[in-house]
């Protein structure tokens, strides 16, 4: 599923006048789609950055709901629900850069050697510890597959040395957009 950059804008006002409203107190705007689109159920991060820094991404892996609904949810999530920053503030809306993941299905690999660096995103789980990176986290880092697999398991996952061998690697694909809310 490919959205033209008219659809990708359309979301990413969305979710700036979504902030905006909910900062403000004002009615919560529509979002201007086909119903094809609104109704399918995919994965998906909504990714906040201010002066290049990171202020807020959340997401979900799989689709539980139709994407109408959860890219709102996600967008207030990474705004106001990230454990690790404060809830945005009103004076933060300018300058604020919005990018959404649009997630596929994940399917298992056998091996980190499998991981295609820069278009695969990874999940690393062993028992109930998962750990979850977007494709560009890899190409943010210059991280390679290796790397890449090895800091999801053991930093985001907690994953020991011990359990590495066993852990499971799923890969998924984006299509990833983003700019700012106000185009």
């Amino acid at each position: 599923m490919m959205l033209s950059q008219s659809e990708q804008q359309k979301i990413l006002r969305y979710i700036n006048d979504l902030l905006k409203a909910r900062l403000t107190h004002g009615p919560e705007p529509e979002l201007d789609l086909s119903e094809e689109f609104l109704e399918k159920k995919r994965g998906i991060f909504v990714t906040l950055k201010r002066k290049g820094m990171l202020r807020g991404c959340i997401g979900q892996i799989i689709g539980h709901e139709p994407l109408r609904e959860s890219i709102r949810r996600m967008a207030l999530a990474a705004a106001f629900e990230d454990p690790r920053f404060p809830p945005l503030a009103l004076s933060e809306l300018d300058g604020l850069h919005i990018h959404v993941s649009l997630l596929t299905e994940p399917t298992p690999v056998r091996s980190y050697k499998d991981i295609r660096v820069g278009i695969d995103g990874i999940i690393v789980s062993c028992g109930w510890k998962k750990g979850v990176y977007l494709p560009e986290v890899a190409i943010e880092t210059g991280w390679d597959a290796k790397t890449f697999f090895e800091s999801c398991a053991l930093e985001k996952a907690g994953l020991d040395e011990t359990e590495l061998s066993g852990a499971k690697i799923e890969v998924f694909q984006t299509e990833g957009f983003g700019g700012d809310g106000d185009l």
